[in-house]
Formats: C-alpha cells, structure tokens, sequence
C-alpha cells in the first residue's frame, strides 16, 4: 500500500523549506565581525614559566602572533585589548636560624694560656713565667718578693721590673748619703737617722751626740746571698730592708753586760729600736739592723 503525502502538508514542508534557506543566506551576508575575545585572567602556578602558562591562555590564532613575536614584531603590538596574563607567585621567605655563638673559656686562676696554642699551664696564684729571671725568693710580705738569678761569688740580680716598682733613692738624715731602700722601709731609714742626728747619749761619763758613733755605714740595697754564699738564702739587703753600721769591728756578738758602751748597743736602744729595726746581735752580726715587717 503506497503513502500520499497530502498536497497542503506537501505545501507548507516546501515553504518551511524555503524560509530556512533565505534565513541562512541573509545572516551569513549581514552578520557584524567577531569582536576580539576578552582578556583571559590566568592564575600561575609556582611551579610553571610564564612562558608555557601564556601559551594555554592564547586562542589558537593567537599562538602564532605570540610566535612570530619570538623571533621579530608582530600584531600582537598593536592590539587593542592584549591578552593579559596575571602571575600569582607568592615569595619564598625562609626564616634564618638564630646564631649561636659559644662564649669564650675563661682559664682559671691559676692557669695561663700558651699564646698560639690555647694550651692551658697551671701556674701558682700570683706569680708570672719569667724565663730570664727562673727563681722566685720568699715572701716578706709588705716588701713582697721577686724573681731573680744567680750570677757569681754570691750575688744575685733581680727583676728589673720589680726593683723599678719598689726600690727608692733617699738621703738618710745627719751623714746626708743618699742610698737605695724599699720604697716601704723609707720612712723607717728616716725616722731611724733623725734620732742619730737629733739624740745623745751619755758614754763614759759624758754626753755625746749619737751621731759621732756612727763610724760607717754600708748596706742597705745589695743583692746577694747571705755572707756572699750560694748556698745560703737570700740577705735582707736584698730587699732594700736593711742595713749595716760600724761594719770593721762589729761582725760578732756584743755582751750587753759587759759593754754597754758600746755604739752598736746604744745605736740600737736609741735609734733603731725606737724605728721599728731589729738587730743582728743575736746571731752575731752586731753591725746589722733590718726591718722584719
């Protein structure tokens, strides 16, 4: 059995037919130019060039200008509205560690440092290395002690620096010498010396400056062993802290009992006792008085 369109439907198939034709003859003559496309606002990963990111951005007719302005100008110069390409790329701030310093080893006390070692050498408290001057002599406390050596027939010679630092020049009063002397012991030489010049004493029935007892006088700063001999310790003379009078006839003991005349024993009663000095007599050294402290 054969199917007829009927001729009305026929009719307006045709014409619907047409319609649809001069519609798309008329928009393809009459249609505006495509505007150019709007700018692409792209959000760059850290990780990525710019490069690489504006290529996926760009149109395909775009990649070709974006190419030729590789090698030379192009059309993308003279564009109204270029394609804009935003970098979101956040700095990198990396926190620096804190410094550390260690701080430095003080030594101890009793410990110096080698220079250009850092070695450490245990010393006693109070004394320095002294390569030139090796032995250290006893203390005697308000006169201190010093470094020296031995040198020959019984002398000794001291540190410079400690004879600079504590040995005076004065003039002892009455017999006006000037002699060298710890600069602690000045005042005890003066004092001493202006009752010699100043006193008197009664001497076989008569009175007599004590000034005209005094004979001689040597001593005073000598550095030496004492007698002249190495073995023996070290003299008081060496410290500036004594002194020897009517040295020719008085290297022995003088008996109070039986001479008490003499210069040396009314020297001692009347001048050096009353100053603060000592005398030798005890050990039969009459000619010597010297300060203990």
């Amino acid at each position: 059995m054969q199917y007829k369109l009927p001729r009305k439907s026929f009719i307006l198939l045709s014409l619907a037919a047409l319609a649809l034709v001069a519609g798309y003859f008329y928009y393809d003559n009459n249609s505006p130019p495509c505007s150019s496309p709007a700018p692409v606002h792209v959000a760059v990963d850290q990780s990525k060039s710019a490069d690489s990111l504006e290529e996926k951005a760009l149109p395909p007719t775009d990649k070709a200008d974006k190419s030729a302005n590789s090698t030379g100008k192009s059309d993308v110069e003279s564009r109204e509205n270029p394609v804009e390409v935003e970098q979101q790329i956040p700095p990198v701030i990396q926190a620096a560690a804190p410094a550390t310093q260690t701080p430095p080893v003080k030594p101890a006390e009793n410990q110096v440092v080698q220079a250009g070692t850092g070695t450490k050498v245990s010393r006693a408290p109070n004394t320095y290395i002294n390569d030139s001057y090796p032995m250290l002599s006893k203390d005697k406390g308000t006169f201190g002690q010093f470094h020296y050596r031995d040198t020959y027939g019984g002398r000794i010679e001291i540190d410079p620096q400690w004879v600079e630092a504590n040995i005076v020049t004065i003039v002892l009063p009455g017999i006006n010498r000037k002699v060298q002397v710890h600069k602690n012991a000045a005042d005890n030489f003066i004092t001493a010396f202006n009752y010699i010049n100043n006193g008197t004493a009664v001497v076989n029935g008569r009175e007599v400056p004590l000034l005209s007892l005094v004979k001689s006088m040597d001593g005073t700063f000598v550095t030496r062993h004492v007698n002249w001999s190495p073995t023996r310790g070290i003299s008081n003379h060496s410290w500036g802290i004594a002194i020897d009078i009517n040295a020719a006839d008085h290297y022995r003991y003088v008996n109070p009992g039986k001479e008490p005349a003499d210069p040396n024993l009314i020297l001692w009663e009347k001048a050096f006792k009353p100053a603060g000095f000592s005398w030798g007599n005890s050990y039969s050294d009459s000619m010597h008085y010297e300060l203990l402290k």
